[in-house]
């Protein structure tokens, strides 16, 4: 039996015939193939998500920039200190919606976030 077979990595069914060399050849260059593609494939998600955090990177960016260019009474205005700026930024402070009538159940009031969730 050939143990060379039983080592490998890759499945070949156990029940093949001795197979020649031009089969053996042509089965390495598919495994071969297919093992490029992944690679290209997981090269390409990993760019894709590199991306998608450079872009919720830039807009935390600009938006920690636009907070920290208003000054304290605008600040106040809004409802925050300087020192929660990064907090709001990355999305941890949330604050009541405004409401065009007093509601008797303040607890289900909508929540507006200050930055979008996609940003945060």
């Amino acid at each position: 039996m050939n143990t060379l077979r039983n080592q490998t990595a890759f499945a070949i069914p156990a029940n093949l015939a001795p197979m020649s060399a031009a089969e053996i050849e042509a089965y390495a260059r598919r495994i071969r193939a297919e093992a490029i593609a992944n690679l290209i494939v997981g090269a390409w998600t990993a760019l894709k998500g590199a991306t998608t955090r450079f872009k919720a990177y830039l807009a935390q960016k600009r938006a920690m920039d636009e907070l920290n260019g208003l000054d304290d009474s605008m600040l106040r205005d809004i409802g925050l200190s300087r020192s929660q700026i990064p907090a709001a930024v990355a999305g941890l402070i949330e604050r009541p919606a405004p409401v065009a009538h007093v509601n008797e159940n303040v607890a289900a009031a909508k929540v507006a976030r200050l930055v979008p969730r996609e940003a945060a």
